[in-house]
């Protein structure tokens, strides 16, 4: 049933809106099923044409309502009509019956569906523009109305309970609203906390794998490891260790392009993909980078340089790619240091 649901509405069960539609569907089937007995009701067992054509409106309007949902995979549509079959048809019904049968009662369906399809904005409109109406009514025919009259004290009890359930109606609604925009709030920070390094703030190795994994183009990627590093730690411990890689995960920062990606991968370990696809254009950066790290004072008592290997990447041979990339790295690091070295993968 979920299987045909989440194919019928276009949206996986876990989706917000699947719940809402759901609910949607289940409405338009019971009304409309109501309809459907209420049109043969009125047809066969106790004719009543006003009824009749009232119950066989609705009816269209339901499948209507259900083409919307299912076919257009418009919700909103679905629900706007609905609640228009609801407010109408109720009306309707009090038009008719007057006081009778309690009638009356179905005026309140209309401020409590009405927020929750609509919102609490439209809905309370809605709801007010049907309590005007009702209210006329009721005004101008309670005087009429059989067996007993409709006191004016009815009328007072009939608007305390309108606007009672019309406000906490507009409360749930409000509240539902926002307690799901602060957890979406709340999934978006947890989110960015899964995929961010929290000493250098950057991005971590899980995000970057799902970049290079989920990217559908060629790109260039480095890696850069901090040259010595363990000498750092050594001399001036791991406290001044950890700074060095805060001030040098800002320097990266400052030396790629807008587009570029800069992340931890491990220890000293960082990687840059590249928005850049001229190797040419790489070189000189990454020749670039290499100087302006050199020359960077970070106030550890002797100079940091970086070793990169750059090389390209394709999300079908990821593992490759990185093997090719870490060798790249190991060359520069075997040629001196302090420079970079480009492997290319074979076409």
């Amino acid at each position: 049933m979920v299987t045909f649901l989440e194919k019928s509405f276009g949206v996986k069960h876990t989706h917000p809106d699947f719940r809402f539609r759901s609910f949607l569907f289940s409405a338009l089937l019971i009304i409309s099923s109501g309809f459907a007995f209420f049109s043969y009701y009125n047809l066969v067992v106790a004719f009543y044409v006003p009824m009749l054509i009232s119950n066989v409106i609705g009816l269209i309007f339901c499948m209507l309502g259900g083409y919307y949902l299912l076919v257009k995979k418009r919700p909103q549509v679905a629900a706007v009509i609905l609640q228009t079959i609801v407010t109408v048809d109720s009306f309707i019904l009090i038009l008719i019956d007057g006081n009778e049968e309690f009638a009356l009662a179905f005026a309140f369906l209309t401020p409590v569906l009405g927020i929750f399809l609509l919102g609490y904005r439209f809905g309370a409109v809605l709801s007010a523009i049907n309590f005007v109406c009702v209210l006329y009514f009721c005004s101008s025919q309670m005087d009429t109305w059989e067996p007993a009259p409709f006191l004016p004290i009815n009328l007072i009890h009939f608007s305390a309970i309108y606007f009672l359930i019309l406000m906490v109606s507009v409360f749930y609604d409000s509240s539902r609203r926002k307690a799901y925009s602060m957890m979406e709030e709340a999934n978006g920070q947890l989110q960015e906390l899964a995929t961010m390094d929290a000493l250098t703030k950057l991005r971590n190795r899980r995000y970057l794998e799902d970049q290079l994994l989920s990217s559908k183009n060629n790109l260039f990627v480095a890696m850069i490891d901090v040259d010595d590093f363990k000498k750092v730690n050594d001399l001036f411990g791991h406290e001044e260790g950890d700074k060095v890689l805060i001030e040098l995960a800002q320097q990266l920062k400052n030396n790629v392009g807008p587009n570029d990606i800069v992340g931890r991968w491990g220890g000293e370990e960082f990687v840059i993909i590249f928005s850049e696809s001229d190797l040419t254009k790489l070189q000189k950066s990454l020749t670039k980078l290499n100087r302006n790290i050199a020359a960077h004072d970070f106030n550890v008592g002797r100079k940091i340089t970086v070793s990169i290997g750059l090389s390209d990447h394709q999300a079908s041979k990821h593992r490759d790619c990185l093997r090719q990339m870490d060798q790249a790295l190991y060359e520069a690091k075997a040629d001196g240091k302090n420079q970079f070295c480009v492997a290319i993968s074979p076409i």
